[in-house]
């Protein structure tokens, strides 16, 4: 192409766009660099927007700038429309008018947006009365809406509708949840430890509707409730928490090769047009422990993938080994953490899961102030391989989880955890730490 140095172009700017960016900039200094993005600001964090509803975080904060200017990196708030492998230039939209971006490489970081259902009159409701939590400005609109409401409807118990959930409960008489699996977080934690969650959410009174589908939502110009069957529940506003789809439409205008999931990349994270990479919720990630397709939509994910994107993009041979699906949230008081499959998942892919789950103090008996945790871990019944992990407690769910989730990332054997050394102090731990209490069990129950 007759480029004095190489020309990369980063299309969305997210988690996995910044994180290219910054591994681009350490591997090639002098790599010409382009930022495709609609946004006003360089960065905004969608993980604390239910933290700023609840008042815990201020919303202009959300927004950062990152000043690519200084950084001898051109930003082009544009909209993009298709990748021209040929030519090797991308299609953008901008100030109404169609232009091109040249490239040497490029890579695909446009996220995933909300999942709309099809639900009976759920379009209509959008924007009126019906909201998604994704940006800022749905952030605005949903505070619009709590000024005349009593009833808050959530459709969806994952962890973005029970941080919602808890957020709205402060300025709302009633809150119900509406979930069509039997348990909050599902496909993240086994049932019986959502029963612990679900615990702490109705002691904080929000009302958890699990099991239910949703028919249709009401709106005659706005939205007035749900229908389940032949039962309707009112309510002057709603939030739709149904999940998030990969954003592929600008992957498959360009021909790339894309499935359920998301783009399809290999380990180097191209995709199927040369040259081209994509990372972060766009792409169809796969798990660290057998390589299989799974939907994991996290911000640490993203970044770890637009870190070898960017690598690569930059002459690398970087290499992603897959996700742990590693996460915590936060409902009221407790953190709820896991890794790696849950029993369902790890029966799904093949295997044949064994579970031990332990509830302990984290502090000794004699020691104030301590609180309880329960963590379960669940390995292969015939290898014994650590296949998963969840922990629920006021504190230390995640620290332990974190362990949990190197242990699978290294392939570690459920036998050697027991080496691990870990600090103690009577302020801080027991001497023998839950986690070895959990590994213990778990290690009888396969018979090691």
């Amino acid at each position: 192409m007759g480029w004095g140095v190489s020309k990369i172009v980063i299309l969305g700017f997210g988690s996995a766009g910044y994180a290219a960016l910054m591994a681009i900039k350490r591997r090639d200094p002098g790599a010409a660099v382009s930022v495709i993005d609609q946004k006003q600001h360089d960065l905004m964090h969608p993980c604390g927007l239910p933290y700023s509803l609840n008042g815990h975080v201020d919303e202009s904060k959300l927004y950062q700038d990152v000043f690519l200017e200084k950084m001898g990196v051109e930003k082009i708030r544009a909209r993009v429309l298709g990748i021209d492998g040929a030519a090797r230039a991308v299609r953008v939209e901008r100030g109404g008018r169609e232009d091109s971006v040249p490239f040497d490489r490029a890579i695909i970081a446009t996220g995933a947006r909300p999942v709309i259902p099809p639900i009976k009159g759920v379009e209509s409701a959008l924007g009126a009365g019906l909201h998604t939590l994704s940006t800022v400005e749905d952030l605005a609109l949903i505070r619009e809406s709590l000024h005349n409401a009593i009833r808050g409807v959530i459709i969806g118990a994952g962890a973005i509708g029970l941080e919602t959930a808890i957020a709205l409960r402060k300025y709302l008489q009633y809150v119900s949840v509406f979930e069509m699996r039997p348990q909050v977080l599902p496909g993240v934690i086994d049932a019986d430890m959502s029963k612990l969650v679900e615990d702490y959410l109705r002691a904080g009174k929000i009302d958890l509707r699990l099991a239910t589908r949703i028919d249709e939502v009401i709106a005659g110009g706005e939205f007035t409730g749900v229908r389940s069957g032949d039962e309707v529940f009112d309510g002057e506003m709603g939030i739709l928490s149904a999940g998030f789809i990969a954003e592929t439409a600008v992957a498959r205008e360009s021909g790339i090769d894309c499935d359920a999931n998301g783009i399809i990349v290999n380990e180097s994270l191209e995709t199927s047009m040369p040259g081209v990479y994509a990372a972060g919720d766009c792409i169809s990630c796969w798990s660290v422990i057998d390589k299989k397709s799974v939907p994991v939509k996290l911000a640490t994910s993203a970044y770890r993938q637009g870190v070898v994107a960017g690598e690569n993009a930059a002459g690398s041979e970087a290499i992603y080994h897959g996700t742990a699906g590693t996460f915590v949230t936060k409902v009221c008081e407790i953190e709820v953490a896991g890794t790696g499959y849950t029993t369902e998942t790890a029966k799904a892919h093949g295997y044949e899961p064994v579970s031990g789950k332990i509830k302990t103090g984290i502090l000794p008996d004699y020691f104030h102030g301590g609180s309880e945790i329960t963590i379960k871990i669940i390995c292969d019944k015939s290898t014994g391989r650590l296949l998963g992990a969840q922990a629920i407690g006021e504190r230390g769910a995640a620290e332990r989880i974190n362990i949990l989730s190197m242990a699978l990332e290294f392939d570690l054997p459920i036998d050697e955890l027991g080496r691990l050394e870990m600090a103690y102090c009577p302020a801080v731990s027991e001497v023998i730490d839950p986690l070895f209490k959990a590994v213990e069990f778990v290690r009888r129950r396969i018979g090691r």
